[in-house]
């Protein structure tokens, strides 16, 4: 939930940050984008390496130390480059929490119950961002209603670099209540060995290179895959950040209240999304529908496409933010069903870097292209910044239906590597009984 604060609240803080810096569309962009995705999918990789060789605990509470201490230190910044290297501060630090938290839950939960558990564990980072947009909107209002504030030996604080100290501070809070949770015990299915299907005297710990070996003998399912994630990943934090923006400028909105609407429309609807899903995964998953949680992203794609078209579109304000409840409600079903399809097709002592190396490809599109590419349609397309919705609405026709696509080409590869996977744990289990 906290990674997603101080990840996110910077799209509430556009226009103050562009005027105060003196910064286009496309500069922004690479701040909420490329700067934190470079760090954050480049670092992923080793980092979950550690996280599978390593105790995960300690990697996470590193992780959350350096992202919120970074996040604090944007504050303090007085250019467009330094901002810039914060924000790669802040996706360093963030790079480290989310392929090994996946592990941990998969390691918990049998693949039976799976989704649900990984519903509740993404839902804490969904939230996360719909609070970011509420708790920002607020900070925004009452740090607008200081206006600038003089701090012994800062100097003058803008409103917009208040938040961000408040951000970052309120995520070290955390940092003790996670030194207190205990190791969850790995799983070790024979089947991981690079080069065969079976293997009594395989280590614990693959090599970074059998790990690629293996992705690469599962090709069909894990480059299928990452193809579609990656579009939908691209329009969906493209959309994230520039939607706040449209409403600000086409319609006229202020900061502090787009964040305290969205956030407050989006947060039950993004909450029953996640859990949802995860609870008819989980149902059709033990009726023997093994395919399912790409079925339902595979249908969720289209439907977000034509929402996206009516937050856009439409003539009343209430039929916007109907659609925008609509959006978070679909969209935390691919928040919920990425990973929990990475955690269901991938063994155990591997887990850590193979989510890290798909994070690492669907957050470099994602996080890395998706902002940018709506600023550049903005910047040199249209030439106009109130046309941002019309930038969104391009970019996310392409991406959603290009995303469907390769999903439907997904199934047939992702039931099989599934079924492998679950018939090998469940052989485990018997033997530990």
């Amino acid at each position: 939930m906290f990674s997603f604060i101080d990840r996110q609240i910077l799209v509430l803080l556009v226009e103050p940050i562009k005027a105060d810096l003196q910064i286009n569309d496309t500069q922004v962009s690479l701040l909420t984008g490329f700067a934190f995705a470079i760090t954050y999918t480049v670092m992923g990789i080793p980092l979950g390496r550690v996280a599978d060789v390593w105790s995960r605990k300690y990697v996470i509470v590193s992780s959350v130390t350096v992202w919120s201490l970074l996040t604090i230190a944007s504050a303090f910044t007085r250019s467009f480059t330094q901002l810039f290297v914060t924000r790669m501060g802040v996706g360093f630090g963030e790079a480290g929490l989310t392929a090994p938290a996946y592990t941990i839950v998969a390691d918990l939960f049998p693949p039976g119950r799976l989704a649900f558990a990984m519903s509740v564990f993404v839902l804490g980072g969904a939230v996360g961002s719909a609070l970011s947009l509420m708790l920002g909107g607020l900070v925004i209002g009452f740090a607008d209603s200081l206006g600038t504030v003089n701090v012994p030996f800062f100097g003058s604080i803008a409103p917009w670099r208040l938040v961000l100290i408040i951000a970052g501070g309120t995520s070290l809070l955390v940092v003790v209540p996670l030194l207190l949770v205990p190791e969850a015990k790995r799983h070790h299915p024979e089947h991981v060995h690079p080069d065969s299907s079976h293997s009594a005297a395989q280590p614990d710990h693959m090599p970074f290179k059998g790990v690629l070996r293996y992705m690469q003998r599962k090709k069909m399912f894990y480059g299928l895959f990452i193809a579609a994630t990656s579009f939908n990943y691209l329009i969906t934090y493209g959309s994230a950040v520039w939607f706040p923006s449209y409403f600000i400028r086409v319609l006229g909105w202020e900061a502090a209240t787009i964040g305290i609407t969205v956030g407050l429309v989006g947060f039950v609807p993004l909450a029953v999304g996640g859990l949802f899903s995860g609870w008819l995964t989980d149902r059709l998953f033990a009726k023997g529908h093994r395919d399912i949680s790409i079925r339902i992203m595979m249908i969720a794609g289209p439907v977000l496409l034509l929402l996206n078209f009516v937050i856009i579109y439409a003539p009343l304000i209430q039929i916007k933010l109907m659609a925008v409840a609509l959006v978070y409600f679909f969209g935390a079903m691919y928040a919920v069903l990425t990973p929990t399809a990475i955690q269901l097709a991938t063994p155990s002592p591997i887990r850590s870097q193979v989510s890290a190396i798909i994070l690492f490809i669907m957050n470099l599109v994602g996080l890395g292209l998706g902002p940018t590419v709506i600023a550049l349609v903005t910047d040199y397309i249209f030439r106009d910044s109130m046309a941002v919705g019309h930038s969104i609405a391009v970019v996310g026709t392409a991406a959603y239906l290009i995303s469907t696509a390769i999903f439907l080409w997904t199934l047939k590869p992702f039931s099989h590597q599934v079924i492998t996977i679950v018939d090998e744990q469940s052989r485990e289990t018997l033997v530990e009984m």
